[in-house]
C-alpha cells in the first residue's frame, strides 16, 4: 500500500473491505519514492507514516514491506526491522512495461517466464490489463502444479 492512495476517505474504506477479506497488508512508502534518494529522515517518515495511518484504518501496523522499485537503503532496512516488518521483494513482474501491457502477452510472460520457480514473489500492479489477465495467470500457475501461499505463513519479526 501506499500512503498516497490514503488520502481518499473511499479509499480507506476500501482497504478496510481488503483487510476485512483476510489479505495482508504491506508498506510500500508513503509517497511511492525511491528511498535512495532520500535523507535518513525522510526514508523514516516515508515508512513509519504509513505505518500509523494504516494503523489508524485497520487497526493493525503492516508487516511487511517493499521498497519502491526494489531499492533499499540500509536505513530503510533499519526502519522496517524497528517497525517489526520483512524486507521483501519480488522474484519478477512484468506488467510495468509497455509489451506487457495486455492479457494475452502478460499472461504469457508470467506463465513461461524463465525466473518461475518455487518460492517465487511476483510483482503485480493495480492495472487494468493485470486484473485482466489475473484469472488465467492463476489457473496457469494451478495447472503447472504451483500453489499459492497465504502471506499469513510467512514468518515476520513480530
Amino acid at each position: 500500500m501506499n500512503g498516497h492512495f490514503l488520502e481518499k476517505d473511499e479509499n480507506n474504506a476500501m482497504l478496510k473491505v481488503i483487510h476485512d477479506m483476510g489479505f495482508s497488508i504491506g508498506n510500500h512508502t508513503y509517497s511511492h519514492v525511491n528511498v535512495k534518494e532520500l535523507t535518513e529522515k525522510e526514508q523514516e517518515r516515508e515508512i513509519v507514516k504509513l505505518n500509523n495511518l494504516v494503523e489508524g484504518i485497520i487497526g493493525e501496523r503492516p508487516k511487511y514491506f517493499r521498497a519502491p522499485f526494489g531499492l533499499k537503503t540500509d536505513h530503510s532496512k533499519k526502519v522496517a526491522e524497528e517497525e517489526n516488518m520483512l524486507v521483501m521483494n519480488w522474484t519478477y513482474g512484468y506488467d510495468w512495461e509497455k509489451e506487457y501491457q495486455d492479457k494475452k502477452a502478460l499472461t504469457d510472460i508470467m506463465l513461461n517466464s524463465s525466473y518461475l520457480r518455487n518460492g517465487a514473489n511476483l510483482l503485480m500492479h493495480d492495472r487494468k490489463w493485470t486484473s485482466e489477465a489475473i484469472e488465467d495467470i492463476v489457473k496457469g500457475f494451478q495447472k503447472k502444479g504451483y500453489k499459492f501461499l497465504d502471506t499469513k505463513l510467512i514468518e515476520t519479526p513480530a
